[in-house]
């Protein structure tokens, strides 16, 4: 059963997440319509009646793969993808994606940064001391991260809905009252900012976007912050997200003691259907 869900109903439900994929009410600014598949499965579904469907329980429940296809295949979608933990084996699938979600387990984190394994993060910390870089909490959207947003989407080759994510924001921290920007200063200029939402059930602290100005080491900066905050904050785990097949991204998640905790597919069911205007 497909069953649609209200604004608090995300609130409720993003709670209990346990991986990126899970942000409903970020990912839902997105989307035209939110909903549970057999109550378990968040399912976004676009104007365009495309559908993401994120098949990694949130309330821990396993559910047979084919009667979840079944019933997807039943509506009028033109397009499904998944995001699943292992690959779907069916004629109309087709892989578009493989990834890891990464994690840092924030509690075994050694803020000391003692100890051989910690000797790339040390140089990193006592850079950061010297480019004198201050931060700051905030959740309102300013004419200075439009000027950075800006400058991020045109250096970089973005997919569609990346765009939409990106230009979702300042509704999103307007409609929610969870979740904010890590900020980076430099004096009094914004240099960079990441968004952070949370899994409250499960204590994890997520971070699904970061928004950098072209200044050294900004991104280190706030991965420290983000770090900090989780730990004074008692959050267990900080998500930072998928490597995108990246292997830079993959080596900076790394140096900060990241590890792979979810591996996930995105692959593309085809239903036969048309879009319809």
């Amino acid at each position: 059963m497909l069953r649609f869900i209200d604004t608090t109903e995300k609130e409720e439900t993003q709670k209990s997440g346990y991986m990126c994929e899970h942000l409903l009410c970020f990912y839902s600014m997105t989307t035209e319509k939110t909903a549970l598949l057999n109550e378990t499965f968040p399912v976004f579904i676009n104007n365009d009646n495309e559908a993401d469907a994120i098949f990694f329980g949130l309330r821990e429940r396993y559910e047979s793969e084919n009667s979840c296809l079944s019933k997807l295949s039943e509506l009028s979608l033109t397009s499904v993808n998944t995001v699943t933990p292992v690959a779907l084996k069916k004629p109309n699938i087709t892989t578009r994606s493989e990834d890891f979600d990464y994690h840092i387990d924030v509690q075994q984190f050694n803020f000391s940064l003692k100890g051989n394994k910690y000797k790339r993060l040390r140089y990193t910390v006592k850079q950061l001391q010297k480019l004198k870089y201050n931060q700051k909490i905030n959740r309102r959207l300013t004419p200075s991260h439009l000027h950075i947003l800006s400058r991020h989407m045109a250096r970089h080759d973005l997919a569609v809905w990346d765009f939409e994510e990106l230009i979702s924001l300042e509704a999103f921290f307007r409609e929610h009252n969870h979740g904010f920007m890590m900020e980076a200063y430099l004096g009094n200029r914004l240099i960079g900012f990441d968004v952070v939402d949370f899994f409250e059930h499960n204590k994890i602290m997520v971070v699904p976007l970061g928004i950098y100005a072209e200044e050294p080491r900004v991104s280190d900066f706030l991965m420290y912050e983000n770090l900090k905050y989780a730990k004074e904050n008692g959050y267990q785990w900080l998500d930072v997200g998928l490597t995108c097949n990246d292997y830079g991204i993959q080596r900076f998640k790394e140096k900060w003691m990241a590890k792979p905790k979810f591996k996930i597919f995105v692959q593309k069911m085809q239903t036969g259907k048309k879009a319809t205007s």
